[in-house]
């Protein structure tokens, strides 16, 4: 798996994993998938305008943090303590035996200590 997940995919499984009849839980869904649009809108910001940016103050120039970065902090620890009031049921998720497992050039965990 590679990219970016689909906010589309992550609203669903989202909504898979509660009692959707709790309409307080899936307004926590809803909060947390927008919350996760400012993410990614800031994380555009700071990957165009770089992490410092350079200021000009009349004759002064300086270079100080993104500002976006704190909001992106910020945003990031509401996220997560939102995620963890949201209650969420059991999901069962199948296990794939080791010799069933697809073949590619990844070390295992293991491999790398």
């Amino acid at each position: 798996m590679s990219g970016v997940v689909k906010i589309s995919e992550l609203e669903n499984q989202l909504m898979n994993r509660i009692e959707r009849d709790d309409q307080i839980e899936v307004d926590k869904v809803m909060r947390y998938i927008a919350i996760v649009k400012q993410i990614r809108k800031l994380q555009s910001v700071i990957n165009k305008d770089g992490v410092m940016m350079t200021t000009i103050n009349a004759s002064q120039e300086f270079i100080k943090t993104n500002p976006a970065l704190n909001e992106l902090n910020k945003l990031t620890k509401t996220l997560i303590a939102l995620e963890k009031s949201i209650n969420f049921e059991m999901v069962d998720v199948p296990v794939i035996p080791e010799d069933e497992e697809k073949d590619n050039d990844e070390p295992k965990v293991s491999d790398l200590y």
